[in-house]
């Protein structure tokens, strides 16, 4: 069993915009929607898991409920609502380690997303004009982090479901607090990632640290003029903690 998941409180609902691709988020973010599910299957013998059994639905959430559609996604340039506080700073190891030996395990590269979004990124004037051509928004990125583009890696985050299939989700953000979310923090656009799951998806659950696994792509994303993230992850699965 992944000892080490505990559940934490959730953040208080606000109405906030979410930077990030167009998706459907009444799967993640509809109140009163309880998206847990019971997993299915047992842990594999190899430190790789995608699946984590042994939750249980809740009793309120049997019958189907009706899912509210959520805007898609929003310029970044939109400025955060004055009433919500600052996100506290990422806790973990520093930016500066990635330029030494990383540890591995299982074969990935341990990073952080505190590393991750150890720096300021100024998203560009947006949206862009027709015809304009992006700018290389990835000149800001230290050059440890773009290192890591197409390296396989695994990182502590949180999830929010953006697509389930079989009750599994296999497709999500993948945040670096449980604070970030449509309704509660907006993100920075290097505060998490867009995962897409290799094979089988996982249990959607919210609120949970999850040890994932996957290959990271350090490119950006442009979608109708708007930068919509610059850090996606080829999800393998779950590693179990040591």
């Amino acid at each position: 069993m992944l000892a080490s998941l505990t559940f934490v409180a959730a953040a208080p609902l606000r109405a906030a915009p979410f930077k990030g691709p167009s998706a459907d988020h009444s799967v993640c973010c509809g109140r009163g929607f309880n998206p847990l599910v019971h997993g299915s299957g047992e842990f594999a013998s190899d430190p790789l898991v995608t699946t984590m059994p042994g939750l249980e639905i809740g009793a309120d959430s049997a019958a189907p409920r009706p899912q509210r559609r959520m805007p898609a996604a929003l310029p970044s340039t939109i400025s955060k609502p004055a009433a919500a506080a600052p996100a506290a700073p990422n806790p973990g190891p520093p930016l500066a380690a990635l330029e030494g030996p990383l540890e591995t395990i299982s074969g990935y590269a341990k990073v952080a997303f505190s590393q991750l979004a150890g720096f300021k990124f100024r998203p560009p004037a947006q949206p862009l004009a027709a015809g304009q051509a992006a700018p290389d928004v990835l000149t800001q990125v230290p050059a440890p982090i773009r290192r890591l583009d197409g390296k396989k890696v695994v990182l502590t985050g949180y999830m929010l479901p953006l697509k389930l299939e079989g009750g599994l989700a296999t497709e999500f953000f993948f945040l670096s607090s449980p604070t970030l979310c449509c309704y509660g923090i907006v993100p920075e656009v290097n505060e998490w990632m867009h995962v897409r799951m290799k094979k089988e998806g996982l249990p959607p659950v919210q609120d949970v640290p999850m040890f994932l696994a996957g290959r990271l792509h350090v490119r950006a994303r442009w979608d109708d003029g708007y930068l919509t993230g610059i850090y996606e992850l080829e999800g393998d699965g779950l590693l179990k903690p040591r």
